[in-house]
């Protein structure tokens, strides 16, 4: 009970959804920590919610050090919404593409992705249904592009 109280305070003080602030467990049983790497939530129509994090694949696992995950959660009124069919996208900053179904993993889904092998944005995307309406939301990869640009 005191670990669930502290898990409480913990989101209320650091603003987060309730999703941020627990722990997804891969398929072999290890944890991955949300509070590292890049996330951004961004709100889309119906007032779903959808939270993106992009983080390095953990060490010791058998990942090439070039790959991430790709995580997302789909929130309304701050709950998540599970059972969803997801399908992710990249637009590479060299023009490529890549699409790749979302595996779900709790209430996240996950997908991996080389997004080290350019310098630039990738333009990331995910597509899912909800009641037979369909959804989409996109966000860059860094938010800012500070590759070789002149200021």
């Amino acid at each position: 009970m005191k670990d669930i109280l502290t898990l409480a305070i913990a989101v209320i003080l650091m603003g987060q959804t309730p999703a941020l602030a627990e722990h997804a467990t891969d398929q072999h049983g290890r944890v991955m920590k949300h509070e590292e790497g890049f996330i951004a939530k961004k709100g889309i129509r119906d007032d779903y919610t959808v939270i993106f994090h992009i983080m390095r694949s953990p060490e010791g696992m058998r990942y090439s050090k070039d790959q991430y995950h790709l995580m997302v959660v789909v929130e309304k009124n701050h709950k998540p919404v599970t059972g969803l069919q997801m399908i992710s996208k990249v637009r590479h900053p060299d023009g490529t593409t890549e699409q790749k179904p979302m595996m779900r993993m709790g209430e996240w889904y996950m997908a991996l992705y080389n997004l080290s092998h350019e310098q630039g944005r990738h333009w990331i995307t995910v597509q899912f249904n909800i009641s037979g309406k369909k959804y989409s939301a996109g966000i860059y990869y860094p938010e800012m592009d500070f590759s070789g640009s002149s200021r």
